[in-house]
């Protein structure tokens, strides 16, 4: 999402992962996902006796995702070994499509879980096809609908959480104006008005380092793709472009609306994600427009903060946006695809998925689990549950947006229209499509 030197260097990369800690905290809700589902996963690969298997993952994930436990639990199962080669995130594709065509190909792949990205690793060629193993079976519906696969097939499995996007809020703010949690449009600006009546800042955008600027138009267009599911394909086909969908359109008027209203930050072209969290715990700010991924980060420095999260209004009945999961692929022409196979199911399995979710504290994207989620992601699993939730819509196009952060902070800094934002959108898209040689542009 939104947070976003040539191969010769990267080939020999082979890096040691380190093993992560936990990161639970006290603030913490249950839920229990729909389905139940039970694989041990601890079966004894079908290669005759024990084996390593090479794994090729980005090293920014090894540092965010987690994942060491799960390795550690395989090696100790089943007395196969895990050799992790790692590389940054932005040489990471090349990378990987490299090693792919060449006999230096691991036999598990991390890779990203967008139709587009997987496309271009030929995927009927290279990944080992998931479509008619058990374990796709627990995976969430909203996950296999719009990840993880391409041409009706399923090749990966998530490996990560969802995010989801909206509005975080302080329940005390809330509570002492009287508040309650908006649902339209309307009424979202009525609570600012009250809120910035009784000397609070509405809503704190961190400008100055722009990418949180994008959640706003990520949660509306959900709404939006919601309504109008063929969307993203007739933008993928450029059959309509963004500046003729009126809603995105409304949605960057909205946006730029709140700044005219007085309801954000008088700071915002120098605030900071950091500035934004700090405003937030404090009462200074009563909502930001972020994803959940920032609550862990506002608890464990503020501990005491009372933190709710709600969807980004949007009609009478607002959908959240959520984010791309990481899939994990098996790689077909491996000389071990039947134990890579194996680690797949293995981290399939019920148990180990538990553990795993109620370590990271984000919704799973797998049924059958109860985890224990933090305070506003709690409230978002709701939405994700009852299938109300749609993909950020950078995640659905087939190329990358391009910097979309800097035409959001031109809106607010008078140098763009809403309508230009929109017509810069599309040419970012128009660039990179024809780059790719996308048919249509």
């Amino acid at each position: 999402m939104a947070k976003k030197s040539k191969l010769a260097v990267l080939l020999g990369l082979s890096v040691l992962l380190a093993a992560c800690g936990n990161n639970g905290n006290g603030n913490t809700e249950k839920t229990t996902s729909n389905a139940a589902g039970k694989n041990t996963g601890t079966e004894q690969p079908s290669d005759k006796g024990p084996v390593t298997l090479k794994v090729l993952v980005a090293s920014d994930w090894l540092k965010e995702k987690k994942w060491q436990s799960v390795f550690d639990a395989y090696e100790k199962s089943t007395g196969n070994k895990l050799d992790i080669q790692s590389a940054p995130v932005n040489n990471y594709m090349d990378l990987v499509n490299t090693r792919l065509s060449t006999q230096d190909a691991p036999d598990l792949l991390f890779y990203w879980g967008q139709e587009g990205k997987i496309k271009q690793l030929q995927p009927e060629k290279n990944l080992l096809d998931q479509t008619n193993e058990e374990l796709t079976s627990r995976i969430s519906p909203s996950v296999k609908k719009y990840f993880l696969g391409t041409g009706g097939k399923l090749y990966g499995i998530p490996v990560t959480g969802l995010n989801v996007s909206g509005v975080i809020y302080n329940k005390k703010v809330f509570a002492d104006l009287g508040i309650e949690i908006p649902k339209t449009y309307d009424e979202f600006l009525a609570a600012c008005e009250k809120i910035k009546a009784a000397g609070i800042t509405p809503v704190y955008e961190a400008g100055k380092e722009g990418w949180p600027l994008q959640l706003y138009t990520f949660s509306a267009m959900a709404n939006v793709i919601n309504k109008q599911p063929d969307l993203m394909d007739k933008i993928n086909t450029k059959q309509v472009t963004f500046d003729q969908v009126p809603e995105y359109v409304e949605a960057l008027k909205q946006q730029h609306e709140l700044l005219g209203k007085g309801y954000l930050n008088k700071d915002l072209f120098s605030a900071t994600l950091d500035m934004s969290l700090e405003a937030l715990a404090s009462g200074k700010a009563a909502m930001i427009f972020q994803a959940d991924w920032e609550i862990d980060p506002i608890l464990k420095k503020y501990p005491n903060a009372q933190i709710g999260m709600f969807p980004q209004p949007w009609g009478d009945d607002a959908y959240a946006g959520i984010s791309d999961p990481i899939g994990l692929y098996a790689i077909k022409k491996s000389d071990h695809a039947k134990a890579a196979q194996e680690f797949l199911n293995f981290f399939a399995s019920q148990d180990v998925l538990t553990d795993y979710f109620n370590s990271v504290k984000s919704i799973p994207t797998w049924t059958g689990l109860t985890v224990d989620l933090n305070p506003g992601t709690a409230d978002m699993n709701a939405y994700v549950e009852q299938g109300k939730a749609v993909p950020f819509f950078n995640s659905l196009t087939a190329v990358e947006i391009g910097d979309y952060q800097s035409l959001l902070q031109q809106m607010y800094g008078g140098k763009m229209t809403p309508e230009q934002v929109a017509l810069g959108l599309q040419a970012n898209v128009n660039k990179a499509a024809k780059a790719a040689g996308v048919e249509g542009f």
